[in-house]
């Protein structure tokens, strides 16, 4: 699994930035997120999806993590999912 090499890092169990406070992801962590997943998309993929299901797994603990519980997806994967669409429509030609 992609292990990235960012300060822009979730802290646990607020989920919020520990670099820069934002909630995690934050704008700097997407762009390095990404950056070290172009060779590896399918492995950021699934750190992604790990990562939301620890954020669920912390809310239902008990935790109160940054952000609306309906939220989750598209604040952790929904980004993601949308830069690959960008992406794949670039790679093809096909309008957005």
């Amino acid at each position: 699994m992609l292990v990235p090499r960012t300060p822009h890092q979730p802290d646990r169990p607020t989920w919020d930035c520990l670099a820069c406070g934002e909630a995690w992801p934050c704008a700097p962590g997407k762009v390095e997120l990404v950056e070290q997943g172009v060779v590896h998309r399918r492995s950021l993929r699934l750190y992604l999806e790990s990562c939301a299901i620890d954020m669920i797994d912390d809310r239902a603990d008990g935790h109160r993590a940054s952000g609306r519980d309906d939220a989750i997806y598209d604040r952790i994967l929904g980004w993601f999912d949308a830069h690959e669409s960008a992406s794949t429509d670039r790679a093809t030609g096909r309008a957005a």
